[in-house]
């Protein structure tokens, strides 16, 4: 599960859509008030396909009217990296939702899936930007988008990969542990460098037991012994080639009856 959490961002707005068809103010309603993540999270689907994997999940859904009385469905989303990708390239901007009429024959519609598209249905869906956002101390949004409505600050550690894409990492509970004192950091230094000479000690032993059987090849080399061998190597090879000659050469033999017609052989 991607660490990763939106705001509240515009997934859809109830009435006519571009493509001639409708989305009615009840699917809103309905979606709003039964999504459960712990009961059937809905995955985001690049186009509506599900070739090439999902790109995040939906993680909270709520929905409210606008000033124009027409009601609006929000999600709260998990992206993950095939998203972020994508979103930097400026592709899969929008959403498009995939309504369930009917859900389990509740009689409600609940949300079952969520695309991300740059050919929208619906008006009024948030175009998702992630960027970074320069804080006065080391932390992050949970993700930038072109909006007005605010987002959290949330103030943890950073990681190479997320200041990369100006991301947060999960959000952690408050601890109440104490930030450690200077004797703290010695000793967990100490303690490093003491591991460090460990590893010292191991490769030392590994390279001695390496030089040891170097020498003793060397000492092997050196003797008359394997100098009367490498000497003689010529006709050690040219008596086992005489012997190979004289074991595999085979006497000439006739199969079959002498004298009698030529037997045949039939495949069976």
């Amino acid at each position: 599960m991607s660490h990763l959490l939106t705001d509240w961002l515009c997934i859809a707005t109830e009435g006519d859509t571009v493509d001639e068809r409708k989305i009615y103010r009840q699917w809103i309603i309905d979606m709003g008030e039964t999504y459960n993540f712990n009961h059937y999270g809905a995955r985001i689907w690049p186009e509506h396909t599900r070739d090439w994997g999902s790109f995040g999940e939906v993680r909270d859904v709520m929905w409210q009217d606008g000033e124009d009385g027409l009601a609006r469905l929000y999600a709260k989303i998990s992206p993950n990296m095939n998203l972020i990708y994508a979103n930097r390239e400026g592709q899969m901007v929008y959403f498009s939702i995939e309504p369930e009429e009917n859900w389990r024959g509740s009689g409600k519609t609940y949300l079952k899936g969520l695309a991300v598209t740059d050919r929208p249905a619906s008006i009024g869906t948030t175009r998702l930007q992630f960027s970074q956002r320069n804080l006065s101390k080391q932390g992050y949004y949970a993700c930038a988008i072109t909006s007005d409505r605010k987002f959290k600050q949330e103030k943890v550690m950073k990681t190479p990969w997320q200041n990369y894409f100006g991301l947060k990492p999960k959000v952690f509970e408050e601890t109440t542990e104490d930030t450690p004192t200077g004797d703290d950091k010695l000793a967990a230094l100490a303690e490093a460098v003491n591991d460090i000479e460990t590893q010292v000690g191991l490769i030392a032993e590994q390279v001695q037991a390496v030089t040891e059987a170097v020498d003793k090849i060397k000492t092997v080399i050196d003797t008359q012994e394997f100098a009367d061998l490498r000497a003689n190597i010529g006709n050690v090879i040219s008596n086992m080639s005489k012997l190979d000659k004289t074991v595999t050469n085979l006497p000439q033999r006739k199969f079959g009856d002498q004298g009698k017609e030529k037997t045949e052989f039939k495949f069976l």
